[in-house]
């Protein structure tokens, strides 16, 4: 006897012979299983879930809802034992995965799939109708209305543990996000930003008609040092209470690159080099960036 164990199933295997055992299924069937061909046999369903004895293998296939179960099946290609070997095959064929013994010998046509089959040959104990194993749960579903409440809970406990680990997700991926603004900036502070852009004259007589604009952005604090050309005629452009999720130097230096021409501007780190002419519209682009920040803001 051996057992495996995955996040869901423990299964235990006790030969009956080389080719069929019995094996624990779900944890709760003890069921008869073909080795060769995972399937099982449906009177070993029916008694592990204590079904009474009218209920018969064959009167599961007289319902509607099993012709209706079973059509669809046949054309799901997950059903197919073969589909690995389709896939690399030359030659198309159907998957394997529902097959009648008695047709199969005076058939020459290719086997519908095969989902289940009377193996009425079998000794004792063994002989009488298999079933796919997808479809073991569904025949122990009609067998005994418990097991079906069973399964119902099970599927329901799966879908609120999904949930519940979608909602956690999310909780600690809103948590990350919050977390980087009080690493940078403290709590209630986050709007505390203020954003000068100011102008330093060329010394080059040549280069009189050429300025360099300095981008600085600081917090309250630290702007002290700039409070003098905050006061100067050099201070060109000035915005404050700004959010620590805007990244103005970057998309200034944006700004410039789509207004003026490649030849009228040079940008290195927080400076950028370009003509007086210029000043009026690139002011009007900036202006308006701002603008429209504090506004979807």
């Amino acid at each position: 006897m051996s057992t495996s164990e995955n996040t869901t199933t423990v299964i235990v295997h006790e030969a009956i012979n080389e080719e069929y055992e019995y094996i624990q299924f779900n944890k709760q069937l003890r069921l008869i299983r073909s080795v060769k061909d995972d399937m099982y046999q449906m009177q070993s369903i029916l008694t592990a879930c204590f079904a009474p004895d009218t209920k018969k293998p064959q009167d599961w296939f007289r319902n509607q809802s099993t012709q209706e179960l079973l059509s669809e099946a046949q054309r799901d290609i997950l059903f197919s034992e073969n589909s690995e070997e389709q896939r690399v095959s030359k030659k198309p064929q159907s998957p394997k995965l529902y097959e009648n013994s008695e047709e199969q010998r005076v058939s020459k046509k290719p086997q519908s799939p095969k989902l289940y089959e009377n193996r009425e040959k079998l000794p004792n104990g063994l002989r009488g109708y298999y079933v796919h194993r997808l479809l073991v749960n569904a025949v122990a579903m009609w067998a005994s209305p418990r097991y079906a409440w069973n399964i119902y809970r099970l599927l329901d406990e799966i879908h609120r543990q999904e949930r519940e680990e979608l909602e956690n997700k999310l909780e600690a991926k809103d948590k990350s996000i919050q977390k980087r603004i009080p690493r940078s900036v403290p709590k209630g502070k986050e709007k505390n930003y203020k954003y000068m852009i100011y102008t330093e004259e060329m010394e080059n007589e040549e280069d009189k008609d050429m300025v360099i604009l300095h981008l600085v952005r600081r917090n309250n604090k630290s702007f002290y040092d700039l409070a003098k050309i905050y006061k100067s005629d050099r201070n060109w452009f000035y915005r404050e209470n700004l959010p620590i999720s805007m990244t103005p130097n970057e998309d200034v230096k944006q700004i410039v690159q789509d207004t003026l021409p490649q030849t009228h501007y040079d940008i290195k780190g927080c400076t950028i080099l370009t003509f007086k002419e210029d000043l009026p519209l690139l002011k009007e682009k900036i202006t308006e960036y701002f603008d429209n920040f504090k506004q979807v803001e």
